[in-house]
């Protein structure tokens, strides 16, 4: 009773006529001669049967009963749900964790598993969210507000000054200092700021005057523009439980407030608000960050006070220059391509590329909480041991490529499939086509990601300047040669590229201070393994048929299983490995039947 499909054949063009009734929530698909199916309006034919507009030639419409009101109830369920496993957690840490128990590698899974489970937790409440979000505004408003949120990156960059990970690691060496740290990076973080506006102000006339870019589209950067104020304080306070290697307090405040955040921004999209009405809960919502994460700070650690040393400031900002020109650079070549998109294809082709972001953004969160987790330790064996940081970078580096190989295998197969699931048929097939090319930077990324900060931890910073330079040289220049041709499949193959003219001077970096890299040996198991995934995977899409959600079900936990059975059977994990993985699992299964009793 849900879903109707009709096959019809026109010699011109009319109206095909379902004798059934007209009533919000139906949706009609239409495949013509064999193309990919895309949405079609319904009309109301004769005062009360659904009608659909077809060309000439054979066609597969589908009619589907999707109402909102059943979305907003799968999506508040989803919440409740989430908040429910979030209060169990809590509860389940409590009783199990023990400070004066922890040894360096828990202190390490801690510090890298539990930030980068809740930021997963925290993706997919953003994927539920943007399930809304992309339906509600579609293409052309989902451009818009991805457009807002690319250019106010940007001055985030800039007015964070790269003095987070300064922080992070000096603090780390000396915890006596963290005070003085954190009071000095507010007073800068507040200065740079202000002294945005004005530069902030003439970009975005520039973009409403020449660029296309709507006032709607500047009022939402402009308050994303306030928000940032409370963002950067929060980050500061985030930064210095970082040094402490206490990551899960950020991490859980983060899970809080987006949560928060998505409560808030679907209140305002059922209300009409739009995409400004996002901007506008952001703000909120970040001062509420900013003040749960003080109250931890002085709980937890300390409680700060105003320490003001104006030639300590210089040297901070002389110190961390390099890392916010990094940053930027590294921002600018791995997102310049939606400020190119925009002016040159308009909002809708920014939203069929965003979409497909959704994903990557998503998988990046990887690397990112993984890297912040050793950074500390790197940053000391960097000053006393660079044998311990060399084998603790080629772990990094073979655990990070075990993941993100067959993610960009399988992703492939299956990006269709994610597409239907996060946007809907009207992001087919072009978000379908960037996602299978953007996945494959993935590997590259992960690399580069853990790389980058190996080198800031042997004071290697400034080099990364000149790496960074290349990069954005080569992702600028090929972007402006290929995007008026191509749109956005030159935008996600430039993304590939680029990575691996980061990775060029990245490697001759590490191979002149550190030393030489195994490739083969990090890169030929899971290769081969997610080779043997891939022929899985294509076995199951020959043979199972059903719905999106019905084959993911069934295709993913497969593909998984294969590719972990292939690492096993390679060798990929010696037998001290596994010992320790055994051991570990045996530790947390005795906490937790403590906890039981």
């Amino acid at each position: 009773p849900n879903e109707v499909v009709i096959s019809a054949t026109l010699p011109y063009t009319g109206f095909l006529v379902l004798a059934d009734s007209y009533f919000p929530g139906w949706k009609a698909y239409d495949s013509a001669d064999g193309a990919p199916e895309r949405e079609i309006p319904i009309y109301r034919a004769d005062g009360n049967f659904r009608a659909v507009m077809l060309g000439p030639g054979e066609h597969t419409v589908r009619f589907k009963y999707s109402p909102m009101s059943f979305k907003l109830g799968l999506y508040a369920s989803f919440i409740a749900s989430v908040v429910t496993l979030l209060l169990f957690g809590y509860w389940l840490w409590g009783r199990i964790y023990r400070e004066e128990d922890e040894t360096t590698v828990s202190r390490v899974a801690k510090n890298s598993l539990i930030p980068m489970g809740l930021s997963l937790l925290n993706k997919l409440i953003d994927m539920a969210f943007a399930m809304l979000m992309l339906r509600i505004l579609a293409p052309e408003g989902a451009g818009r507000f991805q457009f807002a949120v690319i250019f106010i990156g940007y001055f985030e960059i800039l007015t964070r000054f790269g003095l987070g990970t300064l922080l992070t690691r000096e603090v780390a060496k000396d915890r006596s200092q963290a005070n003085r740290y954190i009071s000095n990076v507010a007073v800068l973080r507040f200065l740079l700021w202000l002294s945005s506006w004005p530069l902030m102000g003439l970009v975005l006339y520039a973009y409403v005057r020449f660029g296309n870019v709507t006032p709607d589209t500047a009022l939402t950067a402009a308050l994303f523009g306030v928000a940032l104020l409370f963002s950067l304080m929060s980050d500061a306070i985030s930064s210095t439980f970082n040094a402490y290697e206490k990551m899960e307090y950020p991490a859980g405040i983060t899970t809080v407030t987006t949560l928060m955040r998505v409560t808030l921004g679907a209140l305002a999209l059922l209300l009409g608000f739009g995409y400004v009405g996002l901007a506008a809960v952001s703000v909120v919502v970040n001062a509420i960050t900013l003040g749960i994460l003080f109250y931890l700070l002085a709980r937890k650690l300390f409680l700060p006070r105003l320490e003001t040393d104006f030639a300590f400031q210089r040297w901070m900002l002389d110190t961390s220059f390099p890392l916010m020109i990094n940053h930027l650079l590294a921002t600018v070549f791995f997102r310049i391509d939606v400020l190119i998109l925009q002016p040159l294809k308009g909002d809708a082709v920014v939203g069929y590329y965003g979409a497909a972001y959704k994903y990557i953004d998503g998988l990046n969160i990887i690397p990112a909480y993984f890297t912040m987790a050793i950074f500390p330790i790197m940053s000391r064996y960097a000053a006393s041991a660079r044998e311990s940081l060399m084998r603790a970078y080629i772990l990094a580096l073979r655990l990070l490529l075990m993941v993100s190989i067959p993610i960009a295998v399988g992703t492939t197969f299956i990006a269709r499939e994610l597409i239907l699931i996060l946007g809907g048929a009207e992001y087919i097939p072009h978000s379908v086509i960037a996602l299978q090319l953007l996945i494959w930077f993935l590997p590259f990324s992960f690399i580069n990601s853990v790389t980058q900060y190996v080198l800031i931890a042997i004071d290697q910073q400034r080099f990364l300047t000149k790496a960074f330079l290349i990069g954005v040289a080569f992702n600028v220049v090929a972007n402006l040669i290929f995007i008026p041709r191509y749109s956005y499949r030159a935008a996600a193959v430039v993304t590939i590229f680029s990575e691996l003219a980061l990775l060029i001077p990245f490697y001759y970096c590490v191979r002149k201070h550190i030393g030489p890299l195994p490739w083969v040996r990090l890169f030929w198991r899971p290769s081969l393994a997610s080779a043997v995934m891939a022929i899985a995977l294509w076995g199951m899409r020959a043979t199972i048929g059903g719905g999106v959600v019905k084959s993911l079900l069934v295709e993913v936990p497969v593909a998984a299983a294969v590719y972990l059975a292939g690492l096993i059977a390679l060798g990929a994990f010696t037998r001290e490995e596994i010992n320790a993985a055994v051991d570990f699992l045996r530790a947390r299964l005795a906490s937790l039947r403590r906890v039981v009793v």
